[in-house]
C-alpha cells in the first residue's frame, strides 16, 4: 500500500502543491510538460486521485470523515449514536462530514484514498481490534486521527485516543452485581480482539478476584441474537446465575429475551449492559447499565481532530470516558 501524499508529489517533482493539485482536478492552464511529469510520479507511487476533490491551495473548510470498522456497519447503538454526535459537533464548527463503513481489509485503503487526494483532511475511526496494522501505518505516515478504543497510549501526536474507560466501567458493573448480594455470577464478553471487549472481561476479572463467589464467562461478541441464544443455552442447561454482566447493551437486551423465552421471572436475574444507549433507557424493563458521557468523548474527538489539522499541538492525547452506573429496572 502506498501512502504518498499531494506534499510528496510535489516534491519529487519539483512543482508547488497548487500546481500538482491543479493537475489532479484537471484544470487546462497546466503546460503538458508539466502535467506528464506530475502524472507520471502519480502513476508511479499508485497516488489515487479524486477529481472531484477540491483544489487545496487557499482552501479554507474542513472536511473530516467517520470510519466504522464493523461488517454490520450501523447496527450497534454505539456506533449510531456515536456517529450521529460527532456530525452534530462537527456541523456546529461549519465542518462537513463523510461517514463510511469499513467491513474488509481491503476497503481500509479508502481512508488514505480519501486523505491522499485531500478529500478529507482527517479521520474518526471507531470499532477497530488491536490487530490493525493499517492504523499504525496511517499514523506513521501523519495522518490526522482520531481512534476510539484502540489502545491506552501513543507516543505519536498525530492521534488522538477517545477510550470507555472500559476497565473501570467492567469493575463498576460487578461491584453492583456482588454488592446486590449475587454469589453465581455470568459475564457475557464482547470481542475480545476490541479494546472495549477485553478491557471490560479483565475490569469483571479484578473485581470478583478473591471472592467466595460462582462465576462463568461466555463470548457474545457485542451481539444480541447471539448473546440470547448462548444465555438461552446455558438456562436450559440449569444453569441459573444470580446476576449477569453483559459487555453492552445489545447483550443485555438478549438476556433479558433468552429468560423471558424459558419462561422464568426476570425479577430472579439482575442483568447489568454497558454504553448507557438510548434503547437500554426504552427497552421494557429498562436495563441497568454503566455509562460514559458521549457527548463529551464525541466534543473530544472533535476538537482534537481539528487541533491537530490546524496544526496546533495537543498536550494529551488520550481521554478515558468518565463511568456511572443507572440503576433501572433489570
Amino acid at each position: 500500500m502506498s501512502f504518498i501524499k499531494i506534499d510528496d508529489i510535489a516534491k519529487l517533482s519539483g512543482y508547488s502543491k497548487a500546481t500538482v493539485s491543479k493537475v489532479i482536478n484537471d484544470y487546462p492552464d497546466i503546460p503538458e510538460r508539466t502535467k506528464e511529469k506530475i502524472l507520471q510520479i502519480i502513476k508511479e507511487y499508485d497516488f489515487q486521485p479524486n477529481t472531484q476533490a477540491r483544489n487545496l491551495a487557499g482552501r479554507k473548510d474542513i472536511v473530516i470523515g467517520i470510519f466504522v470498522f464493523d461488517k454490520n456497519g450501523l447496527y450497534g447503538s454505539f456506533f449510531q449514536e456515536m456517529s450521529s454526535l460527532i456530525i452534530e459537533k462537527a456541523e456546529r464548527r461549519k465542518i462537513k462530514v463523510l461517514i463510511s463503513i469499513i467491513k474488509t481489509t481491503n476497503e481500509k485503503v479508502r481512508i488514505k484514498q480519501l486523505i491522499d487526494n485531500g478529500t478529507i483532511q482527517g479521520g474518526i475511526i471507531l470499532g477497530v481490534k488491536f490487530d490493525e496494522p493499517e492504523i499504525e501505518s496511517f499514523v506513521e505516515n501523519g495522518y490526522k486521527l482520531v481512534v476510539f478504543d484502540y489502545k491506552t497510549s501513543h507516543k505519536s501526536k498525530n492521534i488522538f485516543l477517545v477510550n470507555s474507560n472500559n476497565f473501570q466501567g467492567g469493575r463498576l458493573a460487578t461491584k453492583y452485581l456482588l454488592d446486590e448480594g449475587a454469589k453465581k455470577i455470568l459475564h457475557l464478553a464482547g470481542d475480545r480482539k476490541k479494546l472495549a471487549g477485553f478491557d471490560r472481561e479483565e475490569g469483571f476479572l479484578e473485581e470478583i478476584k478473591d471472592r467466595d463467589v460462582e462465576y462463568k464467562i461466555l463470548e457474545g461478541n457485542f451481539r444480541r441474537e447471539e448473546a440470547c441464544s448462548i444465555f438461552l443455552e446455558y438456562l436450559k442447561s440449569g444453569n441459573i446465575p444470580e446476576g449477569v454482566f453483559c459487555a453492552n447493551d445489545e447483550m443485555a437486551i438478549g438476556c433479558v429475551e433468552a429468560v423471558r423465552e424459558c419462561g422464568m421471572a426476570l425479577e430472579k436475574i439482575k442483568i447489568v449492559g454497558f454504553d448507557n444507549s438510548h434503547i437500554a433507557q426504552i427497552y421494557y424493563p429498562k436495563i441497568t447499565s454503566v455509562s460514559y458521557n458521549l457527548e463529551k468523548m464525541a466534543e473530544k474527538s472533535i476538537e482534537a481532530l481539528i487541533d491537530m489539522i490546524l496544526g496546533k499541538e495537543i498536550e494529551k492525547n488520550v481521554y478515558n470516558g468518565e463511568v456511572e452506573l443507572h440503576k433501572r429496572e433489570t
